[in-house]
């Protein structure tokens, strides 16, 4: 199953699915049991990896590194858009409307070349087994 079928299953968008992988994001419950159903599990106790190391959770879309320019604008932008006590400008709302509808754009684009990538991939393993077929070696 390709990430792209697996994550319509979920119901998520395939940027999430590989931020989820990449332990870059929490999978929602609600999700996880949607995965049992999926895979046809009980549990995921055989396929838990332990782990010692206590991990921080880090929202979608940003990286570890927080002198990272993405992450200190988006951290910006966020802090910004939660500050109760100062009224946001019109010309700080109008950017943080323009920032997410890029960063919405941009999700969209990393989906379809995901998208194109999965296409790619199949179709190399077609031409690969086309080739051991006809006892062509590459």
């Amino acid at each position: 199953m390709s990430q792209r079928e697996l994550a319509d299953k979920l119901q998520v968008r395939p940027s999430f699915l590989s931020a989820i992988e990449n332990g870059k994001s929490r999978i929602p419950d609600e999700k996880l049991e949607k995965l049992k159903i999926i895979f046809g599990v009980d549990n995921f106790d055989d396929y838990i990896l332990e782990s010692h190391d206590e991990v921080d959770y880090v929202p979608p879309h940003t990286h570890n590194d927080p002198g990272d320019s993405l992450t200190q604008l988006l951290t910006h932008i966020h802090n910004l858009a939660h500050q109760n006590d100062s009224p946001r400008n019109e010309e700080t709302a109008a950017r943080i409307d323009y920032l997410m509808h890029r960063n919405d754009r941009l999700s969209e684009r990393v989906d379809e070349l995901r998208e194109r990538v999965d296409e790619l991939i199949e179709e190399n393993l077609r031409l690969k087994e086309l080739l051991v077929r006809n006892g062509i070696q590459y």
